[in-house]
C-alpha cells in the first residue's frame, strides 16, 4: 500500500492504492473487527431512542410513565420484595431500561453473528412473541434506600435477566430502520445483512417497519423494593443455566455506590462489569473490584483479603453499604493519592519496565498491602500521619536513581519465600511498607522483612 498523488494537485491520498495514470485511485478501506462492530453497535444502541427521535418517530416514543402493572404483585419473603407483571410498548421499554449503568450479567456480544441470538433477532422480526425479560426498580436519590413502590420518583431500572433481549430489540429496530446502510456504517457485516435482509423488510418500508416494532407489546416482570443484594440474588437465581457471574463482577456490583464515589474523585477505574469480549483492562487503570478490596484492607489493616471471602461477607451482613468504610472522605484521600500521585510517578520512573511500571494497578497484592499499610497508620494515629506516611513514599519516588523503590531488592526478597508465597508476598508488602512509613528503616528493605519472615539469614 502507498500514498497515491494527485499530479495536478500535489495532493497524497492516504490509504489508495497506486493506479495505471487516467484511473482514479482504488481507495481500500480495512473492515472492522468484530470487536470494533460490538462497540459500535453498543454505542448505536445507547443512542437509539435519541436517534429515532430525531428521524420523526417522537409521537412513539413518549417520556415513560411510572410503571402499572397487568395484575396484583406478588410478596418474595426471600427479599421482602415485591414482584409485578408489566405490559408497554417496545418503543417505552427502550427508554425505560438501558445498558448503560445497567448491572449486567453478562457482557455484550456481536448478536448478529450468533446462531442463537441471530435466529431470535430474525423470529422477532417476523412478529413472534418473547418471554418475558426481568428487571429491577432501584433508587438513585438516596443509596440506602429501596423502591418501596412503583410510583415513587427518583428510581431507575436495571436489567435482571433480558439484556441480551434488549441487545436483540434494539437490533431488530435497527434493521427494520437503517437497513443496509448498518453494513456501509460498519455495524454489521455484508453475510449478515444477507441473512437478515427479507426478514428486516417483510414489514413494508423503513418508516412503517420501524413503527410497527416501536408499537409492539413488551412483557416483563419488575422486582422493586429490594436492595442490592436483592439484585444480586434475582440475578444468580435467574441466570444459573449461563455463565457463571465472575467475583470481581460480584463485588463491583455489590459496591457499586462505593465505586461510584471513588470515581467521583477522580481515580481511573476499569468497570468489568461493562467490558466487552477482547476488551482488555487499560493497564494504567485500577480494577473496579480492586479498588473495594483495596478499601476494606485500609479499614481492617488487612491485605489478606479476597474477592469470594468479601463478596460472601457482604451476602451475609446487615449494615448498609458504607456502614462499616468508616470516614469515606479518609478512604477516598488515600486511594486518590495512591492512584493520582504516586501510581503516575512510579509509571514515570519505571516507564521501561511494564511488570513494576504498573505494578499497583496489575494486581491486587501490591494495592492492597500498600492500603493496609496506610490503614494502620490511620487508624493508629490520625488522618495527618496518614498523609505523611504517603509524603514520604512520594518523597523516596524523587530521590535520584533508577530503582528508588528498591525493586531489584524486592525481586531478591521473593525468591527467598517457598511455601505459601501469595499469603507471604502480601505480607512482606504490608510490612515492609509499614516499617517504613513508622521509621523502623529508612528506606524499602524487602530483604530484611522477609528474612524476618521466613527466618532466614539476609
Amino acid at each position: 500500500m502507498v500514498s497515491a498523488v494527485n499530479p495536478e494537485q500535489g495532493l497524497s491520498i492516504e490509504g489508495a492504492t497506486a493506479m495505471p495514470r487516467g484511473r482514479r485511485p482504488k481507495i481500500v478501506s480495512k473492515a472492522p473487527s468484530r470487536l470494533e462492530r460490538s462497540e459500535s453497535v453498543r454505542k448505536q444502541v445507547l443512542s437509539l431512542a435519541d436517534d429515532l427521535m430525531d428521524d420523526g418517530y417522537g409521537a412513539l416514543l413518549p417520556p415513560p410513565d411510572p410503571i402499572k402493572t397487568v395484575a396484583k404483585p406478588v410478596h418474595d419473603p426471600k427479599t421482602d420484595g415485591w414482584i409485578g407483571h408489566v405490559q408497554e410498548p417496545l418503543g417505552t421499554y427502550i427508554q425505560r431500561v438501558s445498558v448503560v449503568d445497567n448491572f449486567s450479567q453478562r457482557p455484550p456480544f456481536d448478536h448478529v453473528t450468533d446462531p442463537i441470538y441471530r435466529r431470535l433477532i430474525k423470529d422477532f422480526l417476523h412478529r413472534a412473541e418473547m418471554p418475558e425479560s426481568k428487571v429491577a426498580c432501584l433508587s438513585k436519590n438516596d443509596k440506602d434506600a429501596k423502591a418501596e413502590n412503583l410510583e415513587v420518583s427518583g428510581v431507575y431500572y436495571s436489567v435482571i435477566d433480558g439484556l441480551q433481549r434488549l441487545y436483540c430489540y434494539s437490533l431488530a429496530i435497527l434493521l427494520a430502520w437503517r437497513r443496509e446502510s448498518l453494513v456501509r456504517d460498519g455495524l454489521i457485516a455484508q453475510e449478515a445483512w444477507d441473512y437478515f435482509a427479507e426478514s428486516a423488510q417483510c414489514n413494508g418500508d423503513a418508516r412503517n417497519a420501524t413503527e410497527e416494532l416501536l408499537k409492539r407489546t413488551t412483557r416483563y416482570e419488575v422486582f422493586y423494593n429490594i436492595d442490592l443484594g436483592g439484585l444480586l440474588h434475582y440475578m444468580v437465581t435467574f441466570n444459573t443455566g449461563q455463565r457463571r457471574m465472575s467475583l470481581d463482577v460480584q463485588l463491583e456490583i455489590m459496591r457499586g455506590p462505593l465505586v461510584r464515589e471513588l470515581e467521583s474523585q477522580g481515580i481511573p477505574v476499569w468497570h468489568d462489569m461493562e467490558s466487552m469480549p477482547g476488551m482488555r483492562q487499560p493497564k494504567e487503570k485500577f480494577a473496579a473490584a480492586d479498588l473495594v478490596l483495596a478499601t476494606q484492607a485500609f479499614i481492617t489493616n488487612n491485605a489478606q483479603l479476597s474477592a469470594s471471602t468479601e463478596a460472601e461477607r457482604f451476602l451475609n451482613e446487615s449494615q448498609a453499604y458504607l456502614d462499616n468504610v468508616g470516614d469515606i472522605e479518609d478512604v477516598a484521600k488515600m486511594l486518590k493519592r495512591i492512584t493520582t500521585e504516586l501510581h503516575p510517578e512510579i509509571m514515570r520512573i519505571y516507564v521501561s519496565d511494564p511488570s513494576r511500571r504498573y505494578i499497583l494497578s496489575g494486581g491486587s497484592t501490591f494495592l492492597l498491602s500498600l492500603c493496609a499499610a496506610c490503614g494502620y497508620v490511620r487508624n493508629r494515629g490520625n488522618t495527618k500521619k496518614m498523609e505523611l506516611a504517603v509524603d514520604r513514599l512520594l518523597k523516596e519516588l524523587k530521590k535520584p536513581g533508577d530503582d528508588p523503590l528498591n525493586f531489584e531488592e524486592y525481586q531478591r526478597a521473593l525468591a527467598t519465600i517457598t511455601s505459601s508465597r501469595g499469603k507471604a508476598i502480601r505480607r512482606l508488602v504490608y510490612d515492609t511498607f509499614l516499617r517504613f512509613f513508622n521509621g523502623a528503616s529508612t528506606e524499602l528493605e524487602w530483604l530484611d522483612t522477609a528474612a524476618q519472615i521466613t527466618g532466614a539469614t539476609s
